[in-house]
């Protein structure tokens, strides 16, 4: 950036260089009396238009060439980036599938676990019943009624644990299939944001480093101007203060010259208004002698300038205003016409 910068610098300043002698040359094409000098130089000045032109041109194929190149590292970073996000991606479906998995095996364990549980308590209650059964034949005629009404208890537990196990099977399998659907859910929230964020990173990455760049050259240059300054400020003071007291002194002597100078220049306003009067009546004398001559010798001009217009320029002549020639202006109006001619 700071070579291409440079390079502006440079071609500015060579471009500038040659508009000024191009211009400066404008000036002098315009005293040209004979036309084959005159065509002469104009090519040059053309030659010279045409140099600049080219200059111009290559200094613009130049850039169009590195922006083209910038281009190119531009679409390849695109392209790149582009590679990372399917890989990323890919392997967050790739995550995803093995939770998923991982959540399956883990409910089937769990299924599996109830199912044992579940097996092992009726097992269990099997074994309790066989044993009253035996302690019935035991006891027929004693415990008749106490077998009966524990029956009828142990049938009301064995539902209701029945019951119970089947709904907390059902709401564990609920809770499961729910938090699989919210971690789908949150899995795509988390590729659109990972997607936007990566682009607002990538692009604000790229201006703070185009900023921290240009903060550090502007922080260098401040320093490096401080640093002058303060230099520049001492040297000025330890000055000031030189020039300071050399002027008090001079002061003091140009106070007393001031007070002389001042006497002599009422003297010499007495004198300067009798020679002005003087003067300004030898003026109007030689000026009311030498204005028929100036009438003559413009007229003559107004006829060689017309002249040269109609027959070796071809161009219309228009005579400038008679008052304007009348009341002094002469010079002011030749200076106006000249760029025409």
């Amino acid at each position: 950036r700071q070579e291409r910068r440079q390079k502006l610098l440079d071609e500015a300043e060579n471009s500038a260089k040659r508009n000024a002698a191009v211009a400066m040359k404008w000036a002098s094409l315009l005293e040209k009396d004979v036309p084959q000098d005159l065509i002469r130089e104009m090519e040059k000045q053309r030659d010279t238009c045409n140099g600049i032109i080219r200059s111009k041109d290559k200094m613009i194929e130049a850039f169009q060439m590195q922006l083209r190149a910038k281009d190119d590292e531009y679409v390849k970073a695109l392209k790149k980036q582009a590679e990372d996000i399917d890989f990323l991606l890919e392997r967050m479906g790739r995550q995803f599938i093995e939770l998923r998995k991982a959540q399956e095996d883990e409910l089937q364990q769990i299924e599996q676990a109830f199912s044992q549980e579940r097996a092992e308590l009726l097992e269990a209650h099997h074994k309790d019943l066989e044993s009253l059964y035996e302690k019935r034949r035991q006891m027929e005629q004693k415990c008749m009624e106490i077998k009966m009404e524990r029956q009828e208890e142990d049938a009301k537990q064995l539902e209701a644990l029945r019951t119970q196990d089947a709904e907390e099977y059902n709401i564990l399998k609920i809770k499961l299939e729910t938090e699989i659907q919210m971690y789908e859910q949150q899995l795509e929230e988390m590729r659109s944001t990972y997607q936007l964020n990566t682009e607002k990173l990538e692009y604000n990455l790229r201006v703070l480093h185009e900023r921290d760049i240009e903060n550090a050259t502007t922080i260098s240059q401040q320093k490096r101007k401080l640093a002058r300054l303060q230099d520049a400020l001492s040297n000025q003071m330890a000055k000031y203060a030189k020039l300071d007291k050399h002027y008090r002194q001079k002061n003091l002597e140009l106070t007393e010259e001031y007070k002389r100078i001042t006497d002599q220049f009422k003297d010499l306003q007495a004198k300067f208004r009798h020679f002005e009067i003087a003067d300004q009546k030898k003026y109007r004398d030689v000026w009311a002698m030498n204005s028929h001559i100036v009438s003559d010798l413009v007229r003559k001009i107004l006829l060689a300038d017309k002249i040269v217009h109609e027959q070796q320029l071809g161009l219309n002549w228009f005579p400038p205003n008679e008052e304007v020639l009348q009341s002094g202006g002469l010079q002011l109006d030749k200076d106006k016409d000249r760029p025409q001619q």
